[in-house]
């Protein structure tokens, strides 16, 4: 199984969503949900990294993998050791106004 890395924006949008639905939604239950699912969703493209969707983007230097954790869905890349994690957006979340941060 690969390791896993998270890009700082992938890791704060992890914290949002359960931060959005904990406190703003007032459902600690929700945001546990929908940990629970990201962290199943990673494990299997961790296990089968070739088996996510793949995703272009003409304004990208690279493509991108995804994986649905319903109702996100996961920007990641990986290589024979590690599967990096991009973004974490809300599958209503338009991607152009979501960029994907490389750094």
């Amino acid at each position: 199984m690969l390791d896993i890395a998270w890009r700082p924006r992938a890791h704060l949008d992890r914290e949002s969503i359960a931060i959005f639905l904990a406190v703003e939604r007032s459902s600690p239950q929700a945001a546990l949900a929908a940990m629970q699912s990201i962290d199943a969703a990673l494990d299997m493209a961790r296990r089968f990294p070739d088996a996510g969707g793949h995703f272009h983007h003409d304004n990208l230097e690279h493509d991108y993998r995804t994986v649905l954790a319903n109702p996100y869905t996961v920007f990641y890349r990986f290589d024979e050791a590690t599967l990096t994690v991009y973004r974490i957006l809300h599958q209503r979340q338009d991607i152009d106004a979501y960029s994907l941060v490389e750094f």
